[in-house]
């Protein structure tokens, strides 16, 4: 774990305390106790837990490293010979301790510990709704946090038969910055990813909503739904993702398109937990995936022709994902949903970290696996999709298939396909034959980025070099 900044304890006590008020014992540090005092002190700490997972000092966070890190690593996308070669070596699955293309560790574990200081001075406030609200949304921020770092560096319990007794992840839940901790295993890690979680699903406020950035009820439990689906716990997947859905509905196709030029700001249109980006925050989410010049749309990675024919003619989501265009005169399937809102600047856009479709295909999925059911909450997904939708009504294997077909094009380019593969165990792989250019031909895949077979060493990503140095107890990864 990193040294703790201090910044983080003198950044709230300069915008909380007059001059008289700040007394520094000792010298060179400022104690939690005087700067976490005032309920508004910790509204502004876990404003900056939010923060953290948006950037960490310009690198990392989902504002710009996650949305695309995870992706360059699946069958989703290709690099483009035209784009500036950014995130190759995680294309070419390339990454070692020394220089891993996947730039989340710091920022997840700064989000986790900002969140941590809130709860572990909770009390410091009176007990009320106002506070429950407060330790409930940086219990949820914790969690998260500590999930994404489960699932980057860990296997997945639903992998292998020898992934929960696997190494996890140190849970971030007490600030001790000269503390060596060693890994647990990955069954401990999601016991107290969900100790977290059962808290804040109670304590959380009711009147969050979408248009605020802050975590919602039902942001919760669509995360409960998520880390249960990883378990195998499809009984739990069922129950939470009802409690999700709940007084929430799809996004209408109608809204499909507008949905990522940011049209809906007072409402979700589906968008259960996004993190709200301004220009004022300095990262432009898009630009990790292309810019637009004078020749045209710049891409850093391309849609390959065998993924995108799978979005057929009457799919909106194939107007809403991607565009068909020339750069230098060469045509490319270019992924456009972080291109920026209608107005304002270029690439700036809010991530969308939890969609209500991920929580139909969560329960759908787990109700095949139960009962060989989902038909009805897989439809309630493709019936927005497709104009003129007639249900397929598919059984057995079928069924699934079209469950997993939908969760590969819904979820398209936001942070699920190699953690979808990963979890079932499956191998990733490339076409051989096709290049980057949207009829199949240009620059095809090197040999070397083809394919990760199941049960190889590189799903789970190296834990920087970096972190070891500083904590000798901190095994790496098998395989690095």
């Amino acid at each position: 774990m990193k040294k703790i900044i201090y910044l983080f304890a003198l950044s709230i006590a300069l915008n909380s305390c007059t001059d008289e008020d700040i007394t520094f014992k000792p010298y060179n540090s400022v104690s939690e106790t005087i700067v976490l005092r005032t309920a508004s002190d910790f509204e502004n700490a876990v404003t900056g837990a939010y923060s953290y997972m948006i950037k960490n000092g310009g690198a990392g966070g989902y504002g710009s490293e996650f949305i695309i890190d995870s992706e360059v690593m699946t069958d989703n996308v290709i690099l483009s010979v035209e784009g500036r070669q950014s995130n190759a070596s995680g294309f070419r699955l390339l990454s070692v301790p020394n220089s891993s293309h996947f730039e989340y560790y710091n920022s997840a574990y700064r989000a986790a510990e900002a969140a941590s200081r809130v709860i572990n001075n909770i009390t410091n406030i009176p007990q009320d709704a106002a506070r429950d609200n407060i330790e409930g949304q940086a219990r949820f921020i914790r969690a998260l946090n500590n999930f994404d770092m489960a699932r980057i560096y860990s296997k997945i319990p639903t992998q292998s038969t020898d992934a929960n007794a696997s190494l996890g992840m140190y849970y971030l839940d007490v600030v001790a910055p000269f503390s060596k901790p060693t890994r647990p295993t990955v069954a401990d890690s999601y016991t107290k990813i969900l100790a977290d979680l059962l808290i804040a699903k109670d304590k959380i406020g009711t009147s969050n909503t979408y248009a605020s950035g802050k975590a919602s009820k039902a942001a919760v439990y669509a995360l409960l739904s998520r880390v249960y689906l990883y378990m195998g716990d499809y009984p739990k997947v069922i129950e939470f993702g009802n409690l999700a859905i709940a007084g929430n509905t799809v996004c209408p196709r109608a809204n499909m398109v507008g949905l990522w030029d940011d049209v809906y700001t007072s409402t979700g249109s589906g968008v259960l937990f996004r993190l709200r980006i301004d220009q004022v925050d300095g990262v432009t989410p898009g630009t990790v995936w292309s810019q637009t010049v004078t020749q045209g749309i710049r891409s850093e990675y391309v849609v390959p022709k065998s993924f995108a024919d799978l979005f057929i003619a009457t799919d909106i989501r194939k107007a809403a994902y991607m565009k068909t265009s020339a750069y230098n005169g060469k045509i490319q399937n270019h992924v456009i949903k972080y291109d920026g809102r209608l107005t304002g600047n270029p690439a700036i856009v809010d991530i969308k970290v939890l969609r209500l479709e991920e929580v139909y295909l969560n329960m759908a999925e787990a109700q095949y696996r139960i009962n060989g059911g989902g038909l009805t909450f897989l439809d309630a997904v493709r019936s927005q999709r497709y104009s003129s939708f007639v249900t397929g009504n598919e059984t057995g294997a079928a069924l699934l298939n079209a469950i997993l077909l939908e969760r590969r094009l819904e979820l398209s380019f936001e942070m699920d396909r190699f953690f979808t593969l990963k979890r079932l165990g499956q191998s990733m792989v490339r076409n051989a034959v096709e290049g980057d250019y949207a009829d199949g031909t240009g620059t095809k895949v090197e040999t070397i980025a083809l394919t990760i077979p199941a049960g190889n060493y590189k799903w789970q990503l190296p834990v920087p070099q970096s972190e070891i140095d500083l904590n000798s107890n901190l095994k790496q990864n098998p395989g690095y």
